[in-house]
């Protein structure tokens, strides 16, 4: 599996539009080869939300951009930004420095 994490943030005051953008979208289906595995959100200076996706192997860049096209929804709400990174293992990363 590879894994990738998207940070959205956005400004307080556009919560609702936010909330109305996702509510608005919810029922679009990731592939099935894409399977969210957590949601989490930290109330700071901006509201920040974590997702961790899970994604087949094989299907990793079609699912890279199965993920960005999710969030490019929200582009028009002023102030929001989102990152997407991939994620290791312990196992991965050890391996990236001959401890495996």
């Amino acid at each position: 599996m590879v894994f990738y994490m998207v940070t959205f943030t956005y400004p307080p005051n556009k919560v609702k539009e936010v909330g109305q953008t996702f509510l608005s979208k919810r029922d679009v289906k990731l592939p099935n080869y894409i399977k969210p595995s957590g949601v989490y959100i930290v109330m700071d200076k901006d509201i920040k939300s974590y997702v961790i996706y899970e994604v087949e192997d094989n299907r990793s860049h079609e699912g890279f951009i199965a993920i960005v096209n999710r969030f490019t929804e929200y582009f028009d709400i002023e102030g929001s930004k989102f990152k997407i990174e991939h994620l290791l293992t312990t196992n991965e990363a050890l391996g990236l420095i001959g401890l495996d």
